[in-house]
């Protein structure tokens, strides 16, 4: 009989489950999803292309994600728990008159308990079905997506259910259950039954602030906001420093004023417009979103700064992804790279430091002796083997010939004579509009620069043509956009320069040439130049800023082959300064495997807390239409036809949608910018646009998802409960 009543109920009130089936099957969907991901590495071990699937270490990237999916889904289930939670009480708050109707015929709390608890599980059981079902068909596209950023195509696909991600989405959507149902039975039991009765005729009083009071809050607060902005500009999100946590406060204060003054001023901004003011039912709608606005101005905070991270996710982990990938093409162009990092055994530095944190000034005295020991027998074999690193290998390494196939040296010289900033200057930019400031290493450094015939090598090596320069030419590489402007300008045909004593015009020519292996472009207009220059550096005994030796291997499988050929080169401090080694393979595959953590984490993470905003709005918007039926029935009552009263209603929830939307629109856009400006935009000025509208797109989506159902669901509240005879 009760589960008789139960089914009824269901079918009867499923306006008012509406929200809480939306929010289930969504949740349901995303979580079976994304925990489905570490099963789906089947479909790629055994196509072709299959080592992007594999980091460096050897370990699959799937199995890395499952891993971090499972971490984030505790998270993810706990804020799903409470977001279940929430909306329930809205169903059960709308029915509580119904429970006091069944208490009043006779039901003990007990047996409403228990149809409660069937409504429940009769809704979670169907919510979990199609939530599943949709979740499968979400765990399919993802897998297409996957092939896509990895760069792998599927030839044998078939579909793949993962039972492990099912039988997680099961066991937390049943602990979640559980928790709702025992949350029901305790709080209709202590519930009184006149409290229940009367729980729809209940109408709250309707507080608006003082219009100027509110005008005055307003504009601090922007003020506030303006001050927060500003204080994020000078560190630029790139230092999280005193600034940092200085705009975060602000921010945050400034948006909860925002909130808490908005209706009074719009109110008085509003009546100010009479036209507008006693338009239709303009007054109404302007007095029912005040009173929201007042009540829940800590709610509407709370959700737009979620909306705001939930935002800053969804781009910039997408653009972070882009930027992994998008270049990675151009920056393996060789099998390996070898890299000897010969500045950093100056001893300048050191003399600096205090001698107390090396322990005293024999201890320091010590450091600084063996530092220039070790100098001194580096500065030996660098001479010794003419300056090149393949020489000092193969002296080491017997069968180093039938392991390479090819090889190119590349040695970067720091100029004596011009520092970084001194160009820059000369050029007419400043160090911020190339990625870096006047208080870095980088100022002070001098100009960067490689000899010509090592320049041409490398790209001989990397299947590109020579370049030619006329005596006492240079040219310039670049390979960030960031600094791309720059290199133009220094790069302009008739442009003088003196470095290391030699007078260089500008050939007009700037391209862009990875000379080593690396996942992103990291050469900011480095000049290529005569051979004289370091010819001349080396024979007065200088050693250059860092060495890179980038090698094609014989054997197509890299990574092994470099573990192979560099196991029998032991790295000790008289040996050669190779401070790392990487290969094309294992770039590509770290690249592919961060490329898919940032893209499913931004995702995951990013709707997760977009879902979850949403839903509190339209809860919130539920409960307060509940309230205010006695108030559309008054309207009808008094003549208002129905499309007037359903405007209205509209107008109320778009509004109270729209509006942290927007205040998080602008923290974002401030956030994204700076990102954009001092981060991203060092690697791709197309890293921000194209995945922005990505993040817009499924903000918009799910917002739309949510207001809709919202809509439905209080339009049919108020029809009902205001008579449908009245609003014909």
């Amino acid at each position: 009989m009760l589960m008789k009543l139960a089914l009824r109920n269901v079918r009867r009130s499923v306006r008012d489950y509406a929200v809480y089936f939306v929010t289930l099957t969504l949740g349901v969907a995303v979580f079976y999803a994304f925990n489905a991901i570490g099963d789906s590495r089947v479909l790629f071990e055994a196509q072709e292309g299959a080592a992007n699937v594999l980091l460096s270490s050897g370990v699959s990237i799937f199995d890395i994600l499952a891993q971090v999916m499972t971490y984030f889904s505790v998270v993810v289930a706990v804020v799903l728990g409470f977001l279940v939670l929430y909306a329930n009480r809205f169903v059960v708050r709308a029915r509580k008159k119904e429970f006091g109707t069944y208490l009043l015929l006779g039901m003990s709390p007990r047996q409403v308990s228990s149809v409660v608890l069937m409504e429940t599980l009769t809704v979670g059981v169907i919510a979990l079905v199609v939530g599943l079902g949709l979740g499968f068909l979400i765990s399919q596209a993802i897998a297409f997506a996957t092939a896509g950023l990895i760069g792998v195509a599927i030839s044998d696909y078939h579909l793949l259910f993962s039972a492990h991600s099912a039988q997680l989405t099961l066991g937390c959507f049943a602990l979640i259950f559980a928790v709702v149902a025992l949350f029901n039975a305790v709080q209709i039991s202590r519930c009184k039954l006149a409290t229940l009765l009367s729980a729809n005729s209940r109408n709250e009083r309707m507080p608006v602030r003082n219009p100027i009071v509110c005008l005055i809050v307003f504009v601090l607060s922007c003020l506030i906001l303006a001050k927060a902005y500003a204080e994020l500009n000078l560190d630029g999100l790139v230092y999280f420093g005193e600034h940092f946590r200085t705009a975060t406060a602000l921010m945050l204060v400034g948006t909860l004023g925002l909130f808490w003054s908005a209706s009074g001023f719009f109110i008085l901004l509003i009546q100010r417009l009479r036209g507008a003011y006693f338009k239709g039912l303009a007054m109404f709608t302007m007095r029912q979103i005040a009173a929201k606005v007042n009540t829940a101005f800590v709610s509407l905070w709370t959700v737009s700064i979620l909306l705001f991270f939930s935002i800053v996710v969804f781009s910039t982990g997408f653009s972070l992804a882009t930027v992994l990938s998008d270049q990675l093409e151009e920056n393996t162009q060789f099998d390996a790279s070898i890299r000897a990092s010969l500045m950093s055994l100056d001893t300048s530095d050191m003399e600096a430091v205090p001698s107390e944190q090396y322990g005293g000034e024999d201890e320091k005295a010590a450091a600084i002796e063996e530092a220039e020991a070790q100098r001194n027998e580096i500065h030996r074999l660098w001479q010794e083997n003419g300056g090149s690193t393949a020489a000092y290998l193969k002296s080491l390494i017997p069968d180093w010939d039938e392991c390479v196939a090819g090889s190119a040296q590349v040695d970067t010289w720091l100029a004596n004579d011009l520092t970084n900033k001194q160009l820059v200057d000369a050029c007419g930019f400043t160090l911020e509009q190339i990625g870096s400031d006047d208080n870095s290493s980088m100022a002070d450094e001098g100009v960067q620069y490689v000899s010509l015939s090592q320049f041409n090598a490398a790209r001989q090596l990397a299947g590109e043509k020579p370049i030619e320069l006329a005596a006492n030419e240079y040219l310039v590489d670049n390979t960030i956009d960031k600094s791309a402007a720059y290199a133009k300008a220094l790069g302009q045909k008739g442009r003088t320069i003196t470095v290391d004593g030699h007078e260089l015009t500008a050939s007009g020519q700037v391209v862009s040439q990875s000379l080593q292996v690396s996942s992103m472009g990291c050469l900011i207009a480095v000049l290529v130049v005569p051979d004289e220059l370091a010819a001349e550096r080396f024979a007065a005994g200088d050693l250059p800023y860092l060495s890179e030796l980038n090698v094609n291997l014989a054997s197509d499988s890299q990574e092994q082959a470099m573990k192979d050929l560099m196991a029998e080169w032991t790295y000790d401090s008289g040996a050669w300064p190779v401070s790392y080694y990487d290969t094309s393979e294992s770039v590509v595959a770290d690249s592919m495997g961060i490329k898919l953590l940032l893209v499913y984490l931004a995702l995951y993470i990013g709707f997760i807390f977009l879902m979850t905003t949403a839903a509190v709005l339209s809860v919130q918007q539920l409960s307060e239409v509940a309230d205010s039926i006695p108030r559309y029935r008054l309207l009808a009552q008094l003549g208002c036809d129905r499309d007037m009263v359903l405007r209205s209603l509209r107008t109320q929830i778009v509004i109270y949608f729209v509006a942290p939307l927007l205040v998080a629109g602008c923290h974002s856009a401030c956030t994204i910018s700076l990102l954009y400006k001092n981060l991203l935009s060092l690697w791709g000025a197309s890293a921000v646009t194209n995945t922005l509208a990505i993040g817009i797109a499924l903000v918009v989506a799910v917002y739309a998802v949510y207001l809709a159902s919202t809509y439905l669901v209080a339009r049919s509240a108020v029809v009902s409960g205001a008579g449908k005879k009245l609003l014909a």
